[in-house]
Parts: C-alpha cells; sequence; structure tokens
C-alpha cells in the first residue's frame, strides 16, 4: 500500500511540476477571447491594419484542445469586432482605432512587424 502511495505522490509532483511549464506557452480563455477580438478588428477593412495571418495561426493552434463553447465565444468575438469596426462613427472608429495599435499590439505585434518590414 505504502509503493502505491509513493507512486502516487511521485506522479503527482512530476504533472504539478510540468504543468507550469505546458501552460507557459497556453493562453488563457480571456487571452484567447482579447486575440479573437484584435483579429476582428484587424481584419475590419475600415481600419486600415495589416495583415494579421500571424494572429489567425495562432489563435487556430491556441484553439486546439479547448472547450467547442469558447471556440464559439471567440468566433462570435471576433465577428462582433469586424463589424464594430465597419462603424461609420469617427469617435467610435478612433477608438477602435486605437485599441488596436495599443492593447492588441501584444497579439499583432508579430503580424504587423513582418508586414511593416515588407512595406
Amino acid at each position: 500500500m505504502r509503493k502505491l502511495i509513493a507512486i502516487v505522490l511521485a506522479g503527482a509532483a512530476l504533472s504539478a511540476a510540468a504543468a507550469p511549464a505546458f501552460a507557459s506557452d497556453r493562453w488563457s480563455d480571456a487571452e484567447y477571447l482579447k486575440a479573437n477580438r484584435c483579429l476582428g478588428l484587424a481584419l475590419s477593412a475600415e481600419l486600415g491594419a495589416s495583415d494579421p495571418a500571424a494572429l489567425t495561426a495562432q489563435i487556430k493552434d491556441q484553439g486546439r484542445g479547448r472547450d467547442i463553447s469558447m471556440r464559439d465565444r471567440g468566433d462570435s468575438t471576433r465577428d462582433d469586432a469586424r463589424r464594430a469596426g465597419k462603424t461609420r462613427n469617427e469617435t467610435v472608429k478612433a477608438k477602435l482605432t486605437a485599441e488596436l495599435g495599443g492593447s492588441c499590439q501584444a497579439y499583432l505585434g508579430t503580424s504587423v512587424a513582418t508586414s511593416g518590414a515588407s512595406s
């Protein structure tokens, strides 16, 4: 019985040590939704963003293994942001453009840098 307890405890310790290494590459659900919002804003032609291909690939990769309801929420968030970006209200458009150029740069940074370097 003691051997079984020792094996279980050792396995738990190993899995606990490996979890943070895996989690560091994985976005939280909130980050996943934020990245989808940023992608939606970037895809809105009205905001004049660069090609978000790198973010699209990253979201696809991050979506693997997620619950279907979270992937659906991500799709809805992206679509809502894309529609919001098509507004004709200049105040709202300025706010969304600032978001795209500000907090979204954490997600779009690589695709912006790549497309900016080729111009």
